[in-house]
């Protein structure tokens, strides 16, 4: 073997295919391929994301609304933070809240999930580098494939969307920064390092109970480097006191296996394990997917093992590697402990583990593929042994490329169905089938929301929140006529109130009016409605299959949902329609 084989730990027969052109060809051209898809798919998953935003509150967001009432009548601050709420103590999320409800009128929090998101990214890049800056360029690149390609995969659709779901990505990027900073402790600067690792492994703890699991896996990890019983001791005791405050007078609703009944039913809590690590193979089948998952946790221990052993100059990267997959699989543990139970190991095809775990998953199989990338490029595992890993990745991130552009409109259908709704609070319309899907509680649903009108906050501190009752040439100057087209489809009466369907279309912007106003006679608005749906379809609100009219079935998000006051027990069909232009003061009349 050549110096340059033995440099970059590649065999023979890999050396002569990378000096060949067509070779070269051939590989980077697969690369290539590989990234033009994940950059299709991440440029898809974000166009839906700005689709999806909204500051209607759903589910537990509407708990946080209740906490920031409780807090508005003077409750002290600490109780409210330190509370448990399904097994959380989410100290830090909720101070997110409050800062959001005080200085940005509680709006979406979309930004910041794809800013912590975006930061994980760089990190999972930034240590790629560390791994691989002296192999070939190659394997970078198909590491920053991985990366993009996982890590912005739309199966976390839910996480990116949902406000409530900012402290996943939260966690999970102050696990691996903490993990990370303690690679470098071994620097001039230790104490700085060692500092921001327990800062970071503090925030994480005060974020979700997987947290708390950073702290077992850093004393490992120092223990590893060598760093000290300084070091090792002062990470035991911040780990000792983030958990034992943590858990004093805890509560957590029984709902998965427990500690105690993984140890009782050790064979299905390791499949149950398996379940939630082999992730969207449960689209196949729980069980299919249950195998999958045992078999990577065990080989990704041999090949974890073997690299580690290795005593060469990436010694502390891999340290921050292992240490995050370690962690990523104990989290994957402990939603088997804290949220599922033998019942989810039956054959059926749906995927079953909710749908807030891909991000974990995500993270997890991203670092196990930059490990095997790594051990490819040393060689000290065999390259078929390492193959067992390219059936799941290439399911992951190119077979599933269908389904996840499903999944990606789906949930920006839903949420941004659910800010059509928002409407229904701005009239107070009454559409309990509809607002129960918001929050099932109707007492606590309307006692909450007037919090909200009173505060200003949410949607009512949309500027769709001042148009009721005014006349439309007050508001908007009028577009250029024959520049929007759309009509009502359906409409449902309620009481002194009506749901209202439609469709419009700006033939311009080639897109749907993001707000529809809906007038009487005079030009005096009395209704609201949100557009850029799907034809009949708002998964989990409401579904009407059936063909697309042709009127509009070529514009493909060109329906809209509102709520239409009547007055005076009149008819509640509107006289005037109108779109209000994306960026502009105008609206454009619909015809």
């Amino acid at each position: 073997m050549t110096k340059e084989g033995e440099a970059t730990g590649l065999p023979r027969q890999a050396m002569r295919l990378t000096r060949s052109l067509p070779g070269r060809v051939l590989g980077y051209g697969l690369i290539a391929a590989g990234l033009l898809v994940t950059l299709r798919v991440n440029l898809f998953t974000l166009a839906q994301i700005a689709r999806a935003r909204t500051s209607v509150p759903w589910w537990d967001q509407w708990e946080v609304v209740e906490e920031l009432a409780r807090r508005a009548r003077g409750e002290p601050l600490w109780p409210i933070l330190w509370s448990s709420y399904w097994g959380h103590r989410m100290v830090i999320p909720r101070l997110l809240f409050l800062a959001d409800a005080r200085w940005f009128w509680l709006a979406s929090l979309t930004w910041l999930t794809l800013f912590l998101q975006f930061l994980h990214v760089a990190l999972l890049i930034a240590l790629a580098w560390l791994l691989l800056k002296r192999g070939p360029p190659a394997v970078f690149m198909i590491a920053t494939a991985v990366i993009l390609n996982l890590m912005l995969s739309p199966f976390q659709m839910q996480d990116f969307v949902w406000s409530m779901q900012t402290m996943f990505a939260l966690v999970f990027v102050a696990a691996m920064g903490s993990f990370l900073c303690l690679s470098l402790a071994g620097d001039k600067r230790r104490r700085l390092w060692v500092a921001l690792a327990i800062a970071l492994a503090a925030i994480g703890s005060l974020t979700m109970p997987n947290g708390l699991l950073e702290w077992p896996v850093l004393v490992l990890e120092a223990l590893y480097l060598k760093l000290g019983r300084r070091v090792i001791l002062a990470l035991a005791l911040a780990g000792i006191v983030a958990a034992g405050s943590y858990l004093w007078n805890f509560t957590s609703p029984v709902m998965g296996m427990g500690v105690g009944g993984m140890l009782r039913h050790l064979v299905q809590a390791i499949l149950l394990t398996g379940l939630v690590v082999a992730g969207p193979v449960a689209f196949i089948s729980n069980a299919a997917a249950a195998v999958c998952g045992v078999l990577t946790l065990a080989v990704t221990a041999y090949v974890s093992a073997r690299a580690l052993r290795l005593n060469v100059p990436e010694r502390r990267w891999l340290s921050a590697l292992a240490a995050a997959i370690l962690f990523l699989v104990l989290s994957s543990a402990s939603v088997v402990a804290g949220r599922l139970d033998p019942r989810y190991l039956g054959r059926d095809p749906l995927y079953s583990v909710p749908v807030r775990y891909p991000t974990m998953i995500s993270a997890l199989w991203t670092c196990i593929a930059l490990l095997v990338l790594y051990t490819c490029w040393r060689r000290q595992v065999r390259p078929v042994l390492l193959g067992f890993y390219a059936i799941p990745l290439f399911y992951f991130m190119f077979a599933t490329v269908p389904l996840q552009f499903i999944m990606a409109e789906d949930w920006a259908d839903f949420f941004r169905g659910a800010d059509a709704l928002g409407s229904a609070f701005l009239l107070e319309a009454p559409d309990e089938q509809m607002l129960s899907r918001l929050w099932p509680n109707r007492a606590e649903r309307e006692e909450r929301a007037a919090f909200l009108r009173q505060r200003g906050l949410a949607m009512f501190h949309e500027p769709r929140a001042t148009w009721m009752g005014k006349n439309v040439a007050e508001l908007f100057a009028p577009a250029e006529s024959g520049r929007c087209i759309g009509a009502i489809e359906k409409t449902t009466g309620l009481d002194g109130f009506a749901r209202v369907q439609g469709w419009a279309w700006d033939l311009r912007s080639g897109a749907s009016p993001d707000d529809i106003l809906l007038t009487d006679a005079t030009g005096r608005i009395i209704g609201l409605a949100r557009g850029g749906l799907r034809h009949g379809y708002i998964p989990g609100l409401l579904s009407e299959p059936g063909p697309v009219p042709l009127s509009h079935a070529r514009f493909r998000h060109s329906e809209w949902l509102g709520y239409l006051r009547r007055d005076g027990g009149r008819s509640p069909e509107p006289l005037g329609l109108y779109g209000v232009l994306r960026g502009q003061r105008k609206v454009c009349a619909i015809r």
